[in-house]
């Protein structure tokens, strides 16, 4: 039973062990890092809208939009990012839709909520969503 332990596939099967026990090590302490090389920015699905909350009724000249982002990328900060904004009436008939740009910078991990104005009045307009169109990356 000894000899065998003084063969070459012996010794080939320690060397093919000892591999994949470094490289099983190697994954998961740096696997995450390792993957994010190969992983290309992404804003619609990077940049979640935690917040979306349309006010109409605020005595000002115009609506007002207060959205929270939450920047889900562990590697790219954000910036310009782009929204397609659908308007309905009180009765959730579709009344349109419009891109609006909010230019705010969004760090790796990062939650902000902020206020934006609307550009436009509007008038019949009683609730809005939001969904992310695309953002600028910072280097």
């Amino acid at each position: 039973m000894f000899q065998f332990l003084r063969t070459r596939q012996w010794a080939l099967a320690r060397r093919a062990i000892l591999i994949v026990i470094v490289a099983v090590v190697a994954f998961t302490q740096y696997g995450g890092g390792l993957s994010s090389v190969f992983y290309r920015a992404k804003p619609q699905s990077d940049i979640e809208i935690t917040k979306a909350e349309f006010r109409a009724d605020i005595p000002t000249a115009k609506p007002v939009w207060i959205i929270g982002f939450r920047n889900a990328s562990r590697r790219f900060t954000y910036d310009t990012i782009q929204l397609e904004a659908t308007y309905f009436d009180k009765d959730g008939k579709l009344l349109q839709k419009d891109k609006l740009v909010v230019h705010q910078r969004l760090d790796p991990l990062q939650e902000k909520s902020i206020a934006s104005p609307d550009f436009m009045e509007r008038p019949n307009a009683a609730r809005g969503t939001l969904a992310v169109l695309d953002a600028h990356r910072l280097k």
